[in-house]
């Protein structure tokens, strides 16, 4: 399984810093559908 990182990222730094962007993209994209969402029922 760690040959398969390896291949993808250049170290396991790497590896860990895309988890947390993609978690932080994740939140942003919640975060701004849950404020549409409140935005479309107060019109």
């Amino acid at each position: 399984m760690s040959d398969k990182y390896d291949e993808y990222f250049d170290s396991q730094e790497a590896n860990e810093d895309s988890k947390s962007d993609s978690r932080v993209a994740l939140i942003l994209i919640a975060v701004f559908v849950v404020g549409m969402v409140f935005w479309v029922s107060g019109q």
